[in-house]
């Protein structure tokens, strides 16, 4: 097999960014703690750093069970996790499957919760590299934005529907990120699981 990552298949891939993705968090947990224009990622994200290291710990221990599981396509799977509430989006090929990753999920130490938004079938090659697209460019507007935080808000794209989590300041934040969504070419509909902060 050829040494070049991109001929790795799907299931270590995702092996790979479980192993590097703690390592990178503690660098950017050490920036935002130590200040500058990182520390603009705390300010943003209403949880604190230990929640966001808890999210991202039971996020990694979500993605290596369910690849673990057999005859479990989670490459198909994504998985976001706000203040340990997970949130499973994208597509499996049965409802039994549907129903173990649910099951699989909510058995892990820490998850408070579980949102399905995952369908049955199988994704169209041409339905990922769309849903791609649009999460980068309403990624690029959210950051640009003067109003709205692009470090807090977590975006997800599955055939055209945008799921919208995380943290806003105000209502007016709030519809101010799905205004932008709308604009972007190809999103058939907005899922907004946002939450308001307590001040």
């Amino acid at each position: 097999m050829n040494k070049k990552t991109g001929d790795l298949p799907m299931p270590t891939w995702r092996l790979l960014a479980l192993i590097t993705l703690p390592l990178m968090l503690s660098g950017c947990l050490a920036a935002v703690v130590g200040g500058g224009a990182a520390a603009t990622s705390s300010v943003n994200d209403q949880r604190s750093v230990g929640t966001q290291i808890d999210d991202v710990t039971l996020t990694t221990k979500i993605d290596a069970r369910l690849i673990a599981e057999r005859d479990m396509p989670s490459r198909w799977v994504s998985v976001q996790v706000i203040d340990g509430k997970a949130t499973l989006t994208g597509h499996l090929p049965t409802k039994r499957h549907i129903q173990r990753a649910i099951y699989i999920t909510e058995n892990i130490r820490g998850v408070r919760g579980v949102h399905s938004e995952l369908m049955v079938g199988k994704p169209a090659l041409g339905s990922i590299m769309s849903d791609s697209w649009i999460t980068a460019q309403i990624k690029s507007k959210l950051w640009n934005d003067e109003q709205v935080s692009g470090f807090s808000i977590k975006v997800e794209t599955v055939e055209g529907k945008v799921y919208l989590q995380g943290y806003v300041n105000t209502f007016i934040q709030r519809q101010r990120t799905k205004d932008l969504v709308h604009k972007v070419k190809g999103v058939t509909a907005i899922i907004d699981l946002m939450q308001v902060a307590k001040n």
